[in-house]
């Protein structure tokens, strides 16, 4: 005759179930998170990889800003939200004159210009950043750019030059390129002299919810906290790092950072 469990030896095995359950919880929890972590570092890696490829293959200096942004403020129950973001910047030309909001560089391309009538068209375009990029040798860490729009641009004043056809001697306008500043929606914008050199940039990486990079964070809306600026020369590489940290609310809802999720490295050769 079999003889039954006992109520204990129920409750002993439901217990080792539930503490084993426990530990399976927790390790998923541990495991997850471990690889938000490596997700976050190797997309941030994947970026100063790029630049500094592109510094190599187009053989001039590159630059990667790493700032958090302030995208919403702490109020009441709803906490804030700050999020860690990468720009990379390749140096493209030096502006050659400055017209007031007009921004002028003989070696554009006047291909992929628009034809303008009046400020009020290149007012309604959509812009894109254009970064100051002065020294060769040194990178500020603050990001200095005027948000603006191309334009192809003539007038009266314009240069001319003559041109020979069937043996007339015609005098012509100039049609010379130039970026028309449309100012900065999130920063002051720069002031823009003869001599400076301009940046595009190429590549712009949001690291994913509650990862942000050091551990200054900006806590009014729209505010920039600048983290590092990684810079690639065509002939070096760098081995410079920047510290990822995850982010929890404090007891005033406040993000701050909570532990340190990993590094991205500038030059992770050295690290595969």
């Amino acid at each position: 005759m079999r003889k039954a469990f006992t109520l204990i030896e129920l409750l002993a095995v439901i217990g080792i179930v539930g503490m084993l359950g426990v530990a399976a919880a927790a390790s998923y929890g541990a495991l997850v998170t471990g690889m938000r972590d490596r997700s976050a570092c190797a997309a941030a890696t994947a970026v100063l990889r790029e630049a500094g490829e592109r510094a190599r293959i187009d053989q001039l200096p590159t630059v990667v800003y790493c700032y958090n942004v302030c995208l919403k403020e702490p109020k009441g129950d709803d906490t804030g939200r700050v999020v860690g973001m990468m720009t990379a910047i390749r140096r493209v030309g030096r502006i050659t004159g400055v017209r007031g909001r007009l921004l002028f560089d003989e070696f554009a391309d006047l291909d992929q210009s628009y034809n303008v009538e009046s400020e009020a068209k290149l007012e309604e375009m959509e812009g894109h950043r254009l970064f100051k990029y002065n020294d060769e040798s040194s990178v500020p860490s603050r990001m200095q750019y005027s948000v603006v729009a191309n334009a192809v641009y003539s007038d009266d004043d314009s240069e001319t030059v003559t041109i020979f056809s069937d043996c007339i001697n015609n005098r012509t306008n100039i049609i010379t390129s130039a970026f028309y500043n449309l100012g900065s929606s999130d920063r002051e914008p720069s002031s823009w002299k003869v001599g400076d050199g301009y940046a595009a940039e190429f590549a712009e990486l949001q690291l994913p919810e509650g990862y942000v990079f050091g551990q200054q964070l900006p806590t009014r809306s729209g505010a920039v906290s600048e983290v590092k600026a990684i810079r690639f020369d065509p002939d070096s590489s760098s081995s410079e790092t920047v510290e990822i940290w995850m982010t929890r609310p404090n007891a005033q809802g406040v993000p701050k950072p909570a532990r340190k999720a990993g590094q991205a490295y500038a030059d992770d050769r050295k690290h595969v």
